[in-house]
């Protein structure tokens, strides 16, 4: 997914769009009197107050790690940006779909086409603007992975970037079904097609919202990764020397772009301290390399698979029931196990290879 200072840009793009077509828009509705226009000042307005929740999130989440949040702040940015979904939802789909029943019940005509045709033209530019420059990161990933934009974006772990490209894209739809709602009132002389198209971009706000809403609920429940992906990881990790099992092995989000590793491994008997030691780092290594987002990793040595629910051992330090013997070995349950080196969390040189 796009890095920070790319984020960072394209949340300040839209917030000054948005801007300046939220007073665009306002005085050409007021002009007109369509409930199109009114409907896509609203939703303008309702992204200001969405981009202004991206924003917090982006510049919240950035903060390094530190004793009361050992793993970061990325989780900020779905807090935030869950906020910025229901904005969309309340501000923008529910004032649309609001003003669309108002005109429904209570028609008006609607005037100044020229002024609204002109106003949404250069709506539809600036907004096509920013989607494009929001979207050139995700087609880039998405382009090196091999997998499609969809997919790329399913797979997102930056809600702030989805949401920006989310609500590009239906800015520009709803300027485009303004302007044929408009272009309808004025050959029928009805407010009809003007009111529909009103509850088109209401309905099409609350879908993106919907999406949204799943999405950030996802990541901050604790979101894995795809099961291929995983099976992947799986064959890194089991590939290894010295390496003879994975017996358990799972990613979860942790912030955007961020993900920690933590499974159960069996070793071959006859290593050494210095042995598991090496094959540890050499599976971090590995994982980071195939995947630059793995920042934490967590490999526990056993003797055979376990259950999930199994009570696991302190993420700061190796446990591992036994005594270590001269030759760096434990024994667990009767099964020599090798015990590597205790390391600590917050040591930064050590980040994205510690062991539990």
């Amino acid at each position: 997914m796009p890095d920070e200072n790319t984020t960072r840009l394209n949340v300040f793009i839209s917030l000054g769009v948005n801007g300046v077509e939220t007073l665009a828009l306002g005085s050409a509705a007021w002009m007109t009197g369509s409930v199109g226009l009114r409907a896509q000042t609203a939703a303008n307005a309702a992204d200001l107050a969405v981009v202004a929740f991206l924003l917090i999130g982006v510049l919240s989440s950035a903060r390094p790690a530190d004793d009361s949040h050992p793993l970061g702040y990325g989780r900020e940015r779905f807090f935030w940006s869950l906020f910025a979904a229901l904005g969309i939802f309340v501000g923008g789909a529910g004032l649309a779909l609001a003003g669309a029943v108002d005109s429904g019940l209570h028609a008006s005509t609607v005037d100044h086409y020229a002024i609204a045709y002109f106003v949404l033209a250069t709506t539809v530019a600036l907004d096509t603007f920013a989607l494009v420059v929001a979207l050139k990161p995700i087609r880039s990933e998405a382009a090196i992975r091999g997998i499609s934009l969809r997919a790329q974006a399913r797979r997102s772990t930056d809600p702030a970037a989805l949401t920006v490209v989310i609500g590009g894209a239906c800015a520009v739809l709803g300027a485009i079904a303004a302007a044929a709602g408009l272009v309808a009132s004025q050959l029928t002389r009805s407010s009809a097609p003007d009111t529909a198209a009103s509850a088109f971009i209401g309905l099409v706000l609350l879908l993106a919202s919907i999406v949204l809403l799943r999405a950030n609920r996802a990541l901050l429940s604790g979101r894995g990764v795809a099961i291929s992906v995983l099976r992947e990881m799986h064959s890194v990790v089991a590939a290894q020397p010295g390496i003879v099992a994975v017996p358990d092995l799972f990613a979860v989000v942790v912030g955007p772009s961020s993900l920690i590793i933590e499974g159960d491994v069996t070793f071959a008997h006859d290593l050494t301290v210095a042995d598991v030691e090496q094959a540890i780092i050499g599976a971090t290594a590995a994982l980071r390399a195939r995947w630059p987002s793995v920042d934490y990793v967590y490999l526990t040595p056993v003797p055979k698979a376990r259950s999930r629910r199994t009570s696991r051992p302190s993420k700061t330090r190796l446990a591992v029931a036994g005594h270590a013997s001269a030759t760096g070995r434990a024994s667990v349950a009767g099964t020599p196990v090798a015990v590597p080196p205790m390391t600590d969390r917050h040591d930064a040189s050590a980040r994205g290879g510690h062991t539990a």
